[in-house]
């Protein structure tokens, strides 16, 4: 299971090592979902991979930083559907 992240591209930097640290205390690690990316509004989406890992669980250790995270969502979960086959 994984949980995503996006924190403000206007929040300072300060801010993304807090926001990282608060994870850390609670065992969990924070990736960058695009490493080396100059543009922030994609350099500031992580990840976090973790078996018990919950979106509310993160949510919530990360609730104090307001707007400055910009949402945490869970793994979705898709559904297979049967489009049967193309016409001829």
């Amino acid at each position: 299971m994984s949980v995503k992240l996006k924190i403000s591209a206007d929040a300072p930097e300060a801010c993304v090592e807090q926001v990282l640290e608060a994870l850390r205390g609670r065992g969990l690690v924070a990736e960058r979902m695009f490493p080396g990316q100059k543009r922030a509004a994609l350099a500031r989406i992580f990840i976090i991979r973790s078996g018990g890992v919950q979106a509310v669980e993160v949510a919530n250790a990360l609730e104090r930083f307001g707007a400055h995270v910009e949402y945490v969502e869970g793994t979705v979960t898709r559904k297979t559907v049967d489009l049967g086959t193309d016409p001829p």
